[in-house]
Order: C-alpha cells, then sequence, then structure tokens
C-alpha cells in the first residue's frame, strides 16, 4: 500500500472558527457583535490550558450586542 507524503501543510490548533480568532487576539483588540447566548457559550473557552496565560472581558454594548476584549 502507498500513502502520497504530504509536506508543509499547516496543523490546525482549533477546532472552532471563534478559538482561531481569540488565539490573534493582541492587548486591546475586540470582537463584536455577539448575543448573549454567544457570549456564555464561548466563555468557557477563556479557562482553557491554551488561553489560561491571557485575561479577556465581555460587556453588554448598544442594545442587546455584546463584546469581548482581550485585556492581558
Amino acid at each position: 500500500m502507498d500513502f502520497k507524503i504530504e509536506k508543509n501543510i499547516p496543523v490546525r490548533t482549533f477546532n472552532s472558527p471563534f478559538c482561531e480568532a481569540l488565539d490573534q487576539l493582541e492587548i486591546g483588540d475586540s470582537i463584536g457583535n455577539l448575543t448573549k447566548k454567544e457570549v456564555y457559550k464561548y466563555r468557557p473557552n477563556f479557562y482553557t490550558p491554551t488561553f489560561r496565560d491571557r485575561k479577556f472581558t465581555f460587556k453588554k454594548e448598544t442594545g442587546s450586542m455584546y463584546r469581548i476584549w482581550r485585556v492581558a
């Protein structure tokens, strides 16, 4: 049986597009236009070993939309 060897294929670290975006946030950057349900759904990711050394906060903005910031 022959297997095709492929080179320089990046390893995908996250299964969620949200976690990929969270990983790219610099201090002071934010992700907006999130519903309350989305914020509380994604919140457990803040405490995973990958993000343990970073600090995030979220707050309600105008209307019913929320925003997540990376603060440290």
